[in-house]
């Protein structure tokens, strides 16, 4: 019976590994931070940079909530049904970290911001208070 209930045993923990906690290390940028190698498609959601040698990727959105000054964050971003409503742009870095989304600027119309959105957000990380507020409160 000993023998039955160590062979259940041992198969039941090669099925079943312990589970293990993972720590993500990121680099946080300085107020010296330099980026570089900005990279979007007009027209398209999708960032990048390159921050003191970390790939930076991200999304861009644009919603009818006015982030009010740049570098202003939020969880989430609300859209508007009205014609002019969706016309200021917010960011969000998707790696090598989640953040917050961050406002970087008002747009003249929502055509114009859906078109230039993503290319304002690789460009806006050269401002310290957005690089620096997509580096803070981070998530995985």
């Amino acid at each position: 019976m000993k023998k039955h209930l160590l062979i259940t045993g041992l198969i039941c923990m090669a099925i079943n590994p312990p589970a293990m906690a993972v720590t993500k290390c990121v680099k946080q940028p300085s107020s010296s931070s330099t980026c570089s190698n900005y990279s979007s498609e007009r027209g398209q959601s999708n960032w990048s940079a390159t921050c003191d040698g970390v790939s930076v990727q991200g999304v861009a959105f644009c919603g009818s909530q006015d982030g009010g000054s740049i570098g202003a964050t939020t969880t989430a971003v609300t859209t508007g049904t009205t014609d002019d409503s969706n016309k200021y742009c917010w960011c969000k870095m998707t790696s090598p970290a989640v953040s917050r989304w961050v406002f970087i600027a008002a747009q003249a119309s929502p055509i114009l911001c859906d078109y230039q959105c993503a290319a304002v957000c690789s460009n806006g990380v050269r401002i310290q208070s957005v690089l620096s507020a997509m580096f803070s409160n981070l998530s995985d």
